[in-house]
């Protein structure tokens, strides 16, 4: 099973507690019982109860390793407990067999209620394995029949009564704890299923709200051409006939040219405030109106302080790139800077940007720090860079190199 944030180490310590609580309730009545047994010199139906609760302790710790690990198993929050009916029923067969057969070799001893413990875990399983309540009263009727009906013929009505209302308190706590503490551990892997799933939409969503944006963008682009021509052709259509005017009025009317010169200078006038509100509603975002080499130098720019030494290396011949993949690239840029002078400790990053392959682009942000250890891997930065080169059919890598220093990685089809 492989290792992942310290999931496998949970659940293995969720088994080892409940291990621990399994031997303290089974162990404890077989020691104490076949103690007293000893002392009575029963010491062939002690041997035996010691041998049978022994088993009982070890086939309830199979079970417990082999039914309930999947329980708290939180790197497979979509896998549930699927068991048919009949090994469910096989299970509580042997597992009722055996409680009743300790109960039977304990004879009369009995301090302190200690043989009611045989059946607790049975109720505990019924909590953790039946998801139905009527499938878990139906096992309650049924430990609650067997082991009263065994009470009543080893020592009367009186005892078995006693024991009808005890084995039912305890019996309905054990297996009320049990169900609880599986219901809480399938949440948790719901909320686990769903936070990754949240994850992974919300990366969806960012890069098509990118694609949205660009779309926008071009749309605007093309209904401000639209207005360009509409508004400043006309302008300019009524420049060029206020000077044919004139030029043919120079002839045959003087007093009149001043008038059409007039017209046109306004005309023209009108045009040019028109190109000046075009061109300002036209001009692009810093990023758009640049190259992706010239945005990382200006996002290097903008980061340099006493210190901190930032250099922009480049390989291969730069090429043009889809959009989505540029702003990527730019955010990875961006996230390394920003983990690298939050946590690295270092003096020198290098933003590298590789054209040399004609399949994919690589851009990687190193330094020479201690590396990227202290970066909490809930980073949603991070995961977001991720799960964008996972959706545009990429890798990311973040972590500390093994010559030492940090490092950032995108690499994108392109």
């Amino acid at each position: 099973m492989a290792y992942s944030d310290g999931k496998y180490l949970s659940a293995k310590w969720m088994v080892l507690v409940a291990a621990t609580i399994l031997a303290w309730i089974s162990l404890t009545p077989v020691a104490w019982i076949g103690y007293l047994m000893f002392r009575a010199n029963m010491v062939t139906k002690a041997s035996m109860l010691v041998a049978c609760g022994l088993l009982t302790f070890f086939w309830n710790l199979f079970l417990l390793q082999w039914l309930l690990f999947d329980l708290f198993q939180e790197e497979r929050p979509k896998q549930e407990l699927t068991h048919s009916g009949v090994q469910i029923a096989g299970i509580f067969a042997v597992q009722i067999l055996l409680a009743l057969s300790c109960n039977h070799l304990s004879e009369t001893f009995n301090p302190i209620g200690m043989q009611q413990w045989f059946w607790m875990p049975v109720a505990g399983f019924a909590g953790v394995l039946l998801r139905r309540r009527r499938h878990m009263i139906l096992v309650l009727l049924l430990t609650l029949s067997i082991s009263t009906a065994h009470e009543f013929s080893m020592r009367g009505l009186n005892s078995a009564v006693f024991w009808m209302f005890g084995q039912i308190s305890t019996s309905v706590f054990i297996m009320g704890c049990s169900f609880s503490a599986a219901q809480a551990s399938r949440q948790r892997m719901n909320t686990a299923r769903l936070a990754a799933e949240l994850r992974t939409a919300n990366a969806q969503l960012e890069l098509q709200a990118d694609q949205v944006a660009l779309l926008a963008v071009e749309q605007e682009r093309n209904r401000l051409a639209r207005e360009i021509h509409d508004a400043v052709g006309h302008s300019l259509t009524v420049v060029g006939a206020q000077l044919d005017a004139a030029e043919a009025l120079l002839k045959h009317d003087p007093s009149r040219v001043l008038d059409s010169i007039q017209k046109a200078q306004r005309a023209s006038r009108e045009g040019l405030a028109e190109i000046r509100r075009s061109v300002a509603s036209l001009r692009a975002t810093p990023q758009e109106q640049r190259t992706l080499a010239e945005s990382l130098t200006s996002l290097i720019t903008g980061a340099e302080r006493p210190g901190l030494k930032l250099v922009l290396q480049q390989s291969g011949k730069s090429r043009s790139l889809p959009s989505l993949v540029e702003i990527s690239l730019y955010r990875c840029a961006q996230e390394g800077i920003t983990n690298a002078c939050r946590h690295s400790g270092a003096s020198e990053i290098a933003v590298h940007l590789d054209f040399s392959s004609d399949a994919f682009i690589l851009l990687s942000v190193t330094d020479n720090g201690r590396g990227f250890s202290r970066i909490p891997e809930k980073s949603h930065g991070l995961k977001g860079l991720r799960e964008r080169a996972a959706l545009l059919n990429g890798e990311f890598f973040a972590g500390t190199e093994q010559q030492g220093g940090g490092c950032c990685r995108m690499i994108l089809p392109a």
